[in-house]
């Protein structure tokens, strides 16, 4: 592909206007709270779209196209789920956090239970963040991959540089004020492409409209079956589970929503992304029939390679068919996605690093500018961290959109059942939490292994997205009965 200078000014654009918002953003860093939570005066539309604008961006941007265009729009059907998940989270969580005001979610468990507890759940959003956010910073390398012709490698470590530049020096202001645009730059690029596509192919939408299989349109199945990850009853109780544990016991969303100025802020920056989350899955759905729609008609043939994998569709079709200006602004988009993904995974990673291990056991009672320091080398290095486990997940095989929701599967559902035993139950014990949470992890990878071992023959034991769902149900109802009989040091009341 050759850039002209339309698409090199579209992109100067865009790190430019980067660049000046995480200058501006890094003023007057005072301390930790300034860092991590932008001092609590966070509006809460900004914080909207930074939940927004982190949630969707990576792993949709490329994946929810990829899925419409080879399949079908099941895939809104988490959406119903989720909004449900959200109201919980508001509901349940986000009082007690305001009550106990942490800056790490996970220090509330440290004042409900303990240090094991606390410890424990912070130690599985380490290993599920950098998965999760591995996958994401992947998924849009690939694309910049294709579209440039430059190697994964480079492209991995250019984009984290860039997140890591200004997250660096501008904490979560830099983080959040970042994503606003960025959250504009892949959404107004999806649409410019959906709009570019509908004046391309014959009869545009209404040809669209009547020549696609209806089956690619469909969004629901009401059938039934525990080992399909597609039917709506599936979909609905393991969007509203993924997302009550998503946002609601992973530092990484949830921060966002504690930088606001109060509670009701908070609630409403987070119910407020679950209702626009159904127009911006639908774009990006949108975008992956008009792809498809386009190569049925109009289109010269895929590539043996592209054709095999949905998910290079989208980037084959920004290097070989968009014209000069609009590829720049799709080219951008995909950055967009690329660092609004990991600018709040690396600053979600510190938080919890610095809140959680290092003040508490580390070097309790220093100044606010040494661990304002130790915040800043923490960031760093989790960008290392992430630019590895990125570089390590591109070995494994399968659709990405499913892979970025497969590796939360094994630790969300230990962490959504020990907050509950602390907001939803007078029961748990700081120990017997840390039993259950553990216990309830290996199980979920036994099971894995069974299934791909084939130890029980042929048939699939469990569909993956009913792992958080067990791992709660498991977690919850063990931690229960340890502490109803006393197991586990102290109890959790109060």
């Amino acid at each position: 592909m050759k850039f002209v200078f339309a698409d090199y000014l579209v992109l100067a654009g865009y790190f430019s206007a980067l660049g000046l918002i995480g200058w501006r953003a890094s003023r007057r860093e005072k301390g930790t709270e300034d860092y991590f939570l932008g001092g609590r005066q966070m509006p809460w539309w900004a914080v909207t779209f930074s939940i927004l604008a982190t949630e969707v961006s990576a792993v949709t941007f490329i994946g929810a196209p990829g899925e419409s265009y080879g399949k079908n729009y099941a895939y809104l059907q988490f959406a119903f789920g989720s909004l449900l998940g959200r109201l919980l989270i508001a509901w349940l969580f986000l009082p007690a956090f305001y009550r106990g005001r942490v800056t790490s979610i996970y220090e509330y468990l440290g004042q409900r239970f303990g240090n094991h507890s606390r410890l424990t759940a912070a130690s599985f959003f380490f290993v599920t963040r950098l998965l999760a956010s591995g996958v994401r910073l992947l998924v849009v390398s690939l694309a910049l991959s294709v579209v440039s012709g430059f190697p994964l490698l480079p492209i991995i470590t250019v984009v984290a540089l860039f997140a890591l530049a200004y997250t660096l020096l501008g904490g979560i202001k830099a983080v959040i004020w970042t994503d606003v645009l960025q959250f504009g730059v892949f959404m107004g690029g999806a649409l410019a492409a959906v709009f570019f596509l509908l004046n391309a192919v014959p009869g545009g939408w209404t040809g669209l409209c009547s020549r696609v299989d209806p089956a690619k349109l469909r969004v629901f199945d009401f059938s039934f079956s525990l080992t399909s990850s597609t039917i709506f009853w599936v979909a609905l109780v393991n969007g509203c589970i993924q997302t009550f544990a998503a946002l609601g016991t992973d530092q990484d969303l949830t921060q966002r929503m504690l930088t606001c100025r109060r509670l009701e802020e908070g609630q409403r920056a987070l119910v407020f992304t679950g209702i626009l989350d159904f127009p911006v899955v639908l774009v990006y759905l949108l975008l992956g029939t008009c792809l498809f729609y386009f190569y049925q008609t109009v289109g010269a043939p895929l590539p043996p390679d592209v054709a095999a994998d949905p998910d290079k569709v989208f980037p084959h079709f920004i290097v070989t068919v968009l014209p000069a200006g609009v590829r720049g602004l799709l080219i951008a988009s995909i950055f967009a996605a690329a660092m609004s993904s990991l600018d709040s995974a690396i600053n979600a990673l510190a938080s919890s690093a610095v809140m959680d291990i290092y003040r508490p056991f580390v070097r309790p009672g220093a100044s606010e500018s040494h661990y304002l320091k130790v915040s800043r080398v923490f960031v760093g290095a989790f960008c290392l961290l992430l630019v590895t486990a990125a570089v390590l997940l591109n070995q494994l095989e399968g659709g990405k959109l499913w892979l970025g929701f497969k590796v939360t599967g094994f630790t969300y559902g230990g962490l959504l059942g020990v907050f509950l035993l602390g907001v939803a139950s007078r029961g748990g014990r700081d120990r017997s939490n840390l039993w259950a949470m553990v216990s309830s992890t290996a199980f979920l990878v036994f099971l894995a292994a069974a299934d791909e071992g084939n130890w029980f023959g042929q048939r699939e034991l469990l569909a993956w997205p009913w792992y958080i769902a067990v791992g709660t149900a498991w977690t919850f109802g063990f931690g229960w009965f340890l502490a109803r009989f006393r197991v586990g040091g102290r109890s959790g009341e109060r």
